[in-house]
């Protein structure tokens, strides 16, 4: 066979054939000669303005070297390494290659200090508020990752404030010789819009109102001005989507989705919001079965479930069946038991079936327990406090218990526990660990009530004090307080000292001295009281019940001031230009000027309270009740024996509606002499006030002298009632009822006469310096000797404490 081939394809061949000839007559292969590689033979530095930093210190971030091998890589890491120093604004490399060999210079600008800052297009707020509001400062280094920062900062201040469509950029400009740079802040400010109405659609199984209120967007109502509600904010009603999902979930409608948002402009003012919901089912429990279990039996563990058969069914009630199953396993010992919850759920009957999966673990015993992390507080104020000791079944019940009475000194930011093995199988280390925080605190201020009026304060406080350890005094467990208040209307000085485990036992041992002196009792005297008081506090029953027993020993002074004990003297003339003298009786009665002087008063005093109040500096829920009494008398006092007993009671109770509060609280007391003593003028009660009464003057409200002063009584009773709402979240308006009298002698309740008053108030929580109430009261009922005109009251707290 012949194979025939174009022309232009034997030139090719013809070329190939003689390249192979060349190869053989040569004697070798052909072999690809080698690249030259390039060699770094210099680096440079060259600064763009203002040297921002030495060139060793550039040098000293370049990693590459002369007679290096030259990289690209190699150079993107230095560059990388000169930003992140955090001095430079730009950096530019120029490469210059001669035969082989490559000169780097680095051409490096520092960042331009930033010497002006302007705002365009701002008309909402100044420029003042929105400086405020950045982390770009004049005479900083100019960065435009802050500037970035910033510009969102800014917007979303005009997104919570309800201007939601309004936009922020940020343009700097620099000028590179003089290494300066000023930035501006253009905003294009859009309308604010105000919500009309939140509708729910396809939502059936709530009202709208309800669900309404599980949002903290809200329509616009009267108190938006004040409370910043009744705009859409970004951020708010991203959160609100999720408390929406988890409300229908905690009522048991696991499957809830939202489909659809739209937001509907009904004009350029006003919007209205449209949620479309899909609720699905509400789930209820249907079969609950055990697997895995041999320590209990399976009805044993159906007395741990709170979810039963046919109840509701909620993602947080099956977390507190299984923590209360891993509970009662952990009472036993058996640490390493978990459960684990398997879910079948029935749509087409509305049931979810329960399989728990348990996994028991060994049982086990504390070997030893170990504390870390506390660099003050000594060793034994932690384990003291601890309900768990080595040799003992690693209870983890009482472990918790043990963290939450750590957690309850206030001495710790953070507390945490872990079993660690030992070469036993069934010991185990109780290793907890915790972090300590400040435990002192220095605080100045100034304050007014429309009892004590304008006061300025001191207060130093060591709530980690140790006694016995100069020079800093700090990890004991005790606590220290010095508190000094002077004002227009009093002078009170104070030294607390407490030592919370009295002879290594749960007693709290508790020393007092103090002086004070008051001018706001009356307009015609003054009170001194300066003594000293040792108290011993334990619990009784349980964390709820305490008992206290105290001695106190004091001077008490009632200190008629001298323009009180003058007769007054009117001088007037007669048509005939005679003189007529007027003498009127002193300011204070025969009855007031046989109460002044001093006394010395010893007393003993013994109560007992019960309280179980959740909810911080504003209880919601349970109570708290006093019973007290005191007993003054023996060989210090000379004249002044007396006993007095007085029950206290206040009660909480959540409202119609969330962080609604409704506070009742009760008083009665009773007073009198024996061994033919008197009760001094101290020691007797009063009502009126921002404390009680709110709608009557300070201790206006019980028996009087001749001269219409109060002189108090040896019996009283009072009561309230108060409704508080949230409106922001530092920020509650009360309504209010009080009622009581006070009586002249001891046992004499004589409920038919009594002074009551209705009001309104205002709670606010101002930051650095707490709870404030402002109450106006409106007398009702009341004898004649006091105003009926209404009265504002001011005074310090969320809730009126005994």
């Amino acid at each position: 066979m012949t194979l025939m081939f174009p022309v232009k394809c034997r030139s090719v061949l013809a070329f190939c054939a003689a390249l192979l000839l060349l190869a053989v007559c040569f004697g070798g292969t052909l072999r690809a000669q080698p690249v030259a590689k390039l060699e770094l033979d210099k680096i440079e530095v060259k600064h763009v303005g203002p040297p921002a930093v030495s060139d060793e210190l550039v040098r000293a971030n370049i990693r590459l070297k002369p007679g290096d091998a030259y990289t690209k890589a190699g150079i993107d890491d230095d560059v990388r390494n000169l930003y992140n120093t955090g001095y430079f604004y730009n950096i530019r490399v120029v490469e210059t290659i001669t035969d082989y060999h490559v000169t780097l210079t680095y051409v490096v600008q520092g960042k331009p200090t930033l010497t002006e800052i302007r705002f365009e297009g701002n008309q909402k707020f100044s420029n003042k508020k929105l400086l405020g509001k950045i982390t770009s400062k004049i005479g900083q280094p100019l960065d435009e990752r802050k500037l970035f920062y910033d510009a969102e900062e800014i917007q979303k201040l005009y997104q919570k404030s309800g201007y939601q469509k309004t936009t922020v950029t940020n343009t700097p400009s620099i000028n590179e010789q003089l290494g300066r740079g000023s930035v501006t802040f253009a905003i294009n400010e859009s309308p604010r819009v105000k919500i009309k109405d939140i509708e729910f659609v396809d939502a059936k199984a709530f009202p709208q109102r309800k669900l309404r209120g599980t949002l903290k967007t809200r329509r616009r109502w009267w108190l938006s001005w004040l409370t910043g509600s009744g705009v859409l904010k970004d951020e708010e009603f991203d959160e609100d989507k999720d408390k929406l999902g988890d409300f229908y979930r905690s009522k048991g409608y696991i499957d809830f989705e939202i489909r659809d948002i739209q937001f509907e402009q009904i004009n350029p003012k006003w919007m209205k919001i449209k949620i479309a919901v899909n609720e699905g089912h509400q789930y209820k429990v249907g079969d609950v079965a055990f697997s895995g279990n041999t320590i209990y039996k399976t009805n044993e563990l159906q007395r741990f479930v709170r979810m039963k058969v046919g109840s509701t069914f909620t993602p947080e009630g099956l977390h507190k069946d299984i923590e209360s199953f891993e509970d009662a396993y952990g009472m036993k010992g058996f640490v390493d038991a978990r459960v684990l919850a398997q879910k079948n759920p029935n749509v087409a009957g509305g049931t979810m079936d329960l399989l728990y999966q348990v996994s028991e673990g060994d049982k086990s015993y504390i070997e030893k327990v170990e504390i870390k992390g506390n660099q003050k507080t000594k060793d034994k104020v932690i384990r003291r406090e601890l309900a768990v000791a080595p040799g003992e079944v690693f209870d983890t019940v009482r472990v918790k218990l043990s963290t939450n009475r750590l957690s309850g000194l206030n001495f710790f930011s953070k507390i945490d526990w872990e079993a660690e093995p030992t070469v036993v199988k069934d010991r185990k280390d109780l290793v907890i660990t915790v972090e300590e925080e400040s435990t002192g605190h220095f605080d100045v201020g100034a304050g007014f009530s429309s009892v004590e009026q304008l006061f300025g304060y001191v207060t130093l406080t060591q709530g980690n004090f140790d006694l016995f350890k100069p020079p800093y005094f700090t990890g004991g467990g005790q606590k220290m307080r010095l508190y000094a208040q002077i004002g227009t209307q009093l002078q009170d000085y104070s030294i607390t000292f407490t030592e919370p485990w009295f002879f290594d036992r749960k007693l709290a041992f508790d020393v007092s001295l103090y002086h004070r002196e008051l001018s706001y009792y009356s307009d015609i005297y003054d009170t001194r009281q300066t003594g000293a008081k040792l108290a011993l506090t334990r619990n009784l029953f349980n964390d709820f019940w305490r008992g206290t027993v105290s001695y106190t020993l004091e001077d008490v002074g009632i200190l008629i001031k001298d323009s009180a004990k003058i007769a007054n003297r009117a001088v007037s003339y007669g048509p005939g230009r005679d003189i007529n003298t007027v003498i009127t009786d002193p300011l204070a009665s025969p009855t007031i000027l046989a109460e002044g002087g001093s006394r010395l008063v010893s007393k003993i005093g013994l109560g007992i309270s019960y309280d179980t109040r959740t909810g911080g500096m504003l209880p919601t829920h349970g109570q708290r009740t006093e019973l007290t009494s005191e007993f003054a008398g023996g060989p210090l006092s000379g004249e002044t024996d007396f006993y007095k007993l007085e029950l206290l009671t206040s009660w909480y109770f959540p409202g119609f509606f969330k962080d609604h509060v409704l506070e009742l609280g009760g008083r009665v007391g009773v007073i009198d002499n024996y061994n033919g003593g008197r009760v001094p003028l101290f020691n007797r009660y009063f009502l009126g006030g921002a404390y009680t009464l709110r709608g009557y003057k300070y201790r206006t409200i019980g028996p009087k002298d001749e001269r219409n002063e109060p002189i108090g009584g040896g019996s009283y009773w009072f009561g309230s009632a108060e409704y508080s709402i949230p409106i922001i979240e530092r920020l509650r308006i009360a309504a209010f009822y009080d009622i009581g009298n006070v009586y002249k002698d001891a046992y004499d309740f004589r409920f038919s006469e009594y002074a009551d008053n209705w009001g309104f108030g205002i709670r606010i929580n101002v930051p650095r310096l707490g709870p404030l109430r402002l109450d106006y009261g409106i007398p009702i009922s009341h004898d004649k000797t006091v105003s009926g005109s209404g009265r504002f009251q001011f005074s310090v707290s969320y809730s009126r404490d005994f």
